[in-house]
């Protein structure tokens, strides 16, 4: 990567790393809290080990390497809180982005794809942030507005975060978010989507251009979207931009 892609790299993995540790200072209740929600849901093949996760694939890319996609997921899962990993997408839906980055693009997703996510706040599913936000309000009203709070921040900062990398980027890098249904008006990852739509408000529009929009890897729900939308005579790639582009036009409106 260039100077500024490289300079643009380490500010980010600055700024997340003081992201992670503000966090754990100003809510040293969340891992109970998220044990409570993991006993609520019934799950038992997991502990809570990491409440704000940090990527650390981040830490394996020196000035030498090079990436073509920036991909940004939801939240950190069972697997991604494990302390052994503290790396983004390492469970099933990663395995399937993984899947598809070698087998259909030729690609080494573990190298030449840099991952963010939306919030490093855990829950073992997504839609789970909801109660864990519901938990902290029911634990009483000052840890309740603060996780609301941690909550719109994270989303504001990894927007900035993603930007930051992505404008510093070589001129062909794509920015990828992964997920369509929490874009919408009510949804948990709409302050992301509007940090990011500011972000990008004035950028060229060539880069604007490169932010792509899919449905999740989760489920094969992207298989199927890609299976559906795609002309098998044209080049992938080219089909991946423009569905990625009319994903990102209709539901974020740039």
């Amino acid at each position: 990567m260039n100077k500024q892609a490289w300079a643009a790299l380490e500010a980010v993995r600055h700024d997340f790393i003081a992201l992670v540790e503000a966090f754990g200072r100003k809510s040293p209740w969340l891992a109970a809290l998220q044990d409570q929600l993991r006993l609520e849901q019934g799950y038992e093949d997991y502990r809570i080990e990491t409440p704000v996760v940090y990527n650390r694939a981040l830490d394996d890319l020196g000035p030498g390497d090079g990436y073509s996609f920036i991909l940004v997921a939801d939240n950190p899962g069972k697997k991604e809180q494990l302390a052994a990993n503290n790396r983004y997408l390492v469970g099933q839906s990663g395995r399937l982005a993984e899947g598809f980055f070698r087998d259909r693009l030729g690609m080494d997703f573990r190298r030449e794809v840099v991952i963010l996510n939306k919030s490093p706040l855990h829950t073992p599913k997504t839609a789970e942030l909801r109660r864990l936000l519901a938990l902290a309000r029911e634990k009483g009203e000052a840890e309740g507005r603060c996780l609301e709070g941690l909550f719109l921040e994270s989303q504001q900062r990894m927007a900035a975060m993603a930007r930051k990398l992505h404008g510093a980027s070589a001129p062909k890098v794509v920015l990828w978010l992964s997920g369509l249904g929490e874009f919408g008006p009510r949804g948990l990852f709409r302050p992301y989507a509007e940090a990011l739509g500011e972000a990008y408000h004035a950028a060229p529009q060539d880069l604007r251009d490169r932010v792509w929009l899919f449905r999740h890897f989760s489920m094969n729900q992207f298989s199927q979207e890609v299976n559906k939308g795609t002309d098998p005579s044209r080049p992938l790639i080219e089909e991946l931009e423009r569905i990625g582009i009319a994903n990102r036009k209709r539901l974020l409106g740039w």
